[in-house]
């Protein structure tokens, strides 16, 4: 790629010119592998981010829905079916690290806190349920946390 732009017929200057625009080339093409390097390297980082963020989205549900389990199966101990309603449930009834079955759940565990109040004036037992879930391992750990309130008759 070498130009012969040249005011003069001389065939020395034609010489110069070209002698000095050789290996120009050579430059421009080193200058555009290098741009390609960094751009697919930039690339690179940019998908093994969104993959770590998809991770952490599915294990981020999958944390939402196994504290919700966990309030459910607590919901459960506290209002059994088939009791009489003069029965009143109490926090000792409740399981604290409830088992979670089925594949989505295999690398996740719940841990469940019950208080209970009384109010005589009310006649009302209230419970505050908390279930933390923790979902994942090592670099992609998520957690995450619900509450619910109950109330019985006492």
């Amino acid at each position: 790629m070498t130009s012969s732009f040249s005011t003069s017929l001389k065939q020395g200057q034609l010489v110069s010119h070209t002698a000095k625009q050789q290996g120009s080339a050579l430059v421009i093409a080193i200058f555009v592998i290098v741009v390609m390097a960094l751009i697919s390297a930039a690339l690179t980082v940019m998908l093994q981010d969104t993959s770590r963020n998809a991770a952490w989205d599915v294990l981020g549900t999958r944390a939402e829905l196994a504290a919700y389990s966990g309030l459910e199966q607590s919901l459960s101990e506290l209002f059994p079916l088939n009791t009489p309603n003069t029965t009143p449930g109490n926090c000792n009834d409740v399981t604290p690290n409830p088992t979670l079955n089925g594949q989505a759940f295999g690398s996740c565990s719940v841990a469940v806190t019950c208080q209970q109040n009384d109010i005589a004036q009310l006649n009302a037992r209230f419970f505050d349920l908390q279930a933390t879930a923790s979902c994942g391992s090592g670099e992609v750990l998520v957690q995450r946390s619900q509450q619910i309130q109950a109330r019985s008759g006492l």
